[in-house]
């Protein structure tokens, strides 16, 4: 299976799912970890997925994690073709209103400046402590972990990924799901309400499509639940999925 990260994330991130017979293949996306893509945007970095996703021999399955889900979508919209069947956790079709999408361009444009001005380490603790992207919640050694993924990156880095790849600058595709030529599975923790309701509105709109809600998990289910998430991914996908 492969799996898109998170933004401030990277490819580990996906490290608690192994198991179930799953294999996963989690590249760190542009402006994350050691990747170095340029320019970053969202048509070089479908061109990019297309690629790597062009080396397997087989369709694969597809699991995206926030940020990571609203591209994955996109991807599984423009390569039906190298796409098995799509995870989308915790995401979103990006924003419907053409006004509403270009003031989070500029809030993005915004928060991308404030990292470079406060630098990785002092925004990772704005981060951490945001009510949606906390990890206050987790437990010491969790938080350790989650945090020594995140420190992989960088603040250029992540400031450019905002620009190119934030929801202000990612085009709307609620209403293209119905052209989704594959199975979907929709996921949310029952903690985080907006996309709760954005997880089982993107489920009823596929044709094959099935929205799954995860006790005891906020926005990040993989961190929050990874046993109740990987098995409901194995579920969907089947006994000895890729």
């Amino acid at each position: 299976m492969a799996a898109l990260h998170g933004f401030t994330l990277t490819g580990a991130q996906f490290a608690p799912l192994a198991g179930a017979g799953f294999r996963f293949h989690a590249p760190d996306l542009p402006g994350h970890g050691r990747t170095r893509i340029d320019p970053i945007d969202i048509p070089t970095t479908m061109s990019v997925l297309g690629q790597w996703l062009q080396s397997f021999d087989d369709p694969i399955p597809l699991l995206g994690y926030s940020q990571g889900g609203r591209i994955a979508l996109l991807f599984a919209l423009e390569y039906p073709s190298l796409v098995d069947r799509l995870v989308l956790v915790s995401a979103s079709p990006g924003v419907r209103d053409a006004v509403d999408r270009e003031a989070r361009r500029r809030t993005d444009d915004a928060l991308a400046v404030r990292i470079e001005t406060i630098g990785l380490d002092a925004f990772l603790d704005d981060w951490s402590s945001n009510p949606i992207t906390g990890t206050d919640h987790l437990d010491e050694r969790a938080q350790r972990t989650d945090r020594a993924i995140r420190i992989e990156n960088s603040a250029t880095g992540l400031a450019a990924a905002l620009r190119g790849l934030g929801q202000g600058s990612q085009p709307y595709v609620g209403d293209r799901l119905r052209e989704l030529a594959v199975p979907l599975l929709t996921v949310s923790g029952r903690h985080d309400a907006k996309y709760e309701s954005l997880a089982a509105e993107m489920a009823v709109a596929v044709p094959d499509g099935q929205h799954v809600s995860i006790d005891g998990a906020g926005h990040n289910v993989v961190l929050d639940a990874p046993e109740d998430l990987v098995a409901t991914v194995a579920e969907f996908c089947g006994v000895g999925g890729r």
